[in-house]
């Protein structure tokens, strides 16, 4: 049942490493201001937000139930941003409208396809996960959505898709809330303005967004070494009986993001050069957007896959990965010392 007039919901869904973090901390970081101008932000935290997903994805709770009722008793615009919707099932998207009952308007930032790979193949690894980067090239080429036929034939392809076959999320979304009410809003490709991607949000979420400038927070990749060094710390975690997420503050929240992404200057890049089959995927995708008929926020061009400059992490030596690992095990030490030290619960030195 539709909201009063003026209130809605604008709904970001992603796509995964498509400029979302600066989204979301830019968001929280001017949360009161956005308050005072009629635009509600849900949850103290984003971490708030991920937790009542999380419970609305398994059928619901009381923490999104509280949300839902936030939205709802708002007289004006709520933002809700997360990844985790994007390949949300048909039933979730529905329940999700029925629960708000107010105009949703779904927004999916859209990043190319070729600078999405290695980004995605480092953040899987940051999730516990060790495939090689030849075979995750291997399966996402081969699980590609033009050419696929059924279910996706490997664990990486499916890994992939899932969060990056913009098309599928489109067609999910437009299919509960109406194509009117879908918007694809590109990244800005490499050297553009990034406050760009703000301006474009903006231009959805509407004019109580402008004007608001910070500091642009970024989920950092790993460096090609420090990106080796974690696959084989997720293959020995799993030979000791410690998957993924067990351990996850310290594995992925202290030594992925914090320790490893700060090495990401003293490292080489992951790279990747343009192959044929992405141009030709890319095709495809603009063509079932543009069929579908969401509403364009940026350029297709935007979308058009560039070279991601940097190294093979295949050929990245022995020694370099070694040097990244004894770098995050220092680097880890470091900050479980400090934390101690704060908490002033130091063990005392040995006599």
């Amino acid at each position: 049942m539709p909201g009063p007039e003026g209130q809605r919901l604008v709904l970001h869904v992603g796509a995964m490493k498509s400029g979302t973090t600066f989204i979301q901390s830019r968001l929280f970081s001017h949360r009161e201001t956005l308050a005072e101008r009629g635009v509600r932000v849900p949850g103290r935290q984003w971490r708030s937000q991920v937790l009542a997903v999380q419970q609305l994805l398994r059928g619901g709770g009381p923490m999104w139930d509280r949300h839902a009722g936030g939205i709802r008793e708002h007289a004006g615009t709520s933002i809700v941003t997360s990844e985790l919707l994007g390949p949300a099932p048909a039933e979730v998207a529905r329940r999700l409208v029925d629960s708000v009952g107010v105009p949703v308007d779904v927004v999916v930032t859209a990043r190319d396809l070729n600078r999405s790979v290695p980004a995605m193949w480092q953040e899987t690894l940051q999730n516990g996960r060790s495939w090689q980067w030849h075979d995750y090239l291997a399966g996402v080429e081969a699980d590609r959505p033009s050419t696929r036929d059924g279910r996706p034939a490997t664990d990486a392809g499916r890994a992939f898709w899932i969060q990056q076959d913009l098309v599928r999320i489109v067609r999910r979304w437009a299919a509960v809330v109406g194509p009117e009410r879908v918007s694809v809003v590109t990244v800005p490709p490499p050297g553009g303005d990034p406050e760009l991607l703000w301006e474009r949000f903006a231009r959805v979420a509407g004019p109580g967004l402008e004007g608001l400038v910070s500091a642009p927070a970024r989920n950092e990749s790993l460096g090609a070494a420090s990106a080796n060094a974690v696959r084989r710390l997720n293959e020995l975690l799993d030979e000791a009986g410690m998957p993924f997420p067990q351990g996850h503050q310290l594995r992925k929240r202290l030594l992925t993001k914090q320790v490893l992404a700060g090495r990401k200057g003293v490292e080489p890049a992951i790279g990747l050069a343009v192959a044929p089959w992405v141009t030709e995927e890319t095709r495809h995708q603009r063509a079932g957007l543009q069929q579908l008929g969401a509403r364009l926020v940026g350029d297709w061009a935007d979308l058009t896959p560039v070279d991601v400059p940097g190294t093979d992490p295949a050929t990245v030596g022995d020694a370099e990965v070694a040097e990244a690992a004894i770098g995050g095990l220092a680097g880890l030490l470091v900050a479980l010392v400090s934390r101690d030290r704060d908490d002033g619960s130091a063990a005392p030195a040995d006599s």
